[in-house]
């Protein structure tokens, strides 16, 4: 599995699926975390997004995931737009 998350993190069009991950676990967080707050007197989450949470708040939360997602974004599309314009490989360094 780490070949794998390299290989994702290495080529254009992996950091774009990573992107989309991210933006996944961002969403994800906005309704799991809605949801606790409109149910709930408090807010039942894993410790790494409970931590985010008790000092930011919700939105703390998804920017983070949103920040990375917003990267891995910039990334993939610069590398691409690399590729296309001087029709360099993903192999090429």
């Amino acid at each position: 599995m780490d070949n794998f998350w390299e290989f994702l993190k290495t080529k254009w069009w992996g950091q774009l699926i990573c992107a989309l991950l991210l933006y996944t676990i961002a969403a994800y967080d906005y309704w799991h975390i809605g949801m606790q707050e409109r149910s709930y007197p408090y807010v039942s989450l894993h410790w790494f997004d409970a931590i985010i949470y008790s000092k930011l708040g919700k939105w703390g939360c998804v920017s983070f995931w949103g920040f990375f997602a917003a990267l891995f974004t910039f990334v993939g599309v610069w590398n691409l737009i690399v590729r296309i314009r001087y029709g360099r490989n993903d192999d090429d360094t």
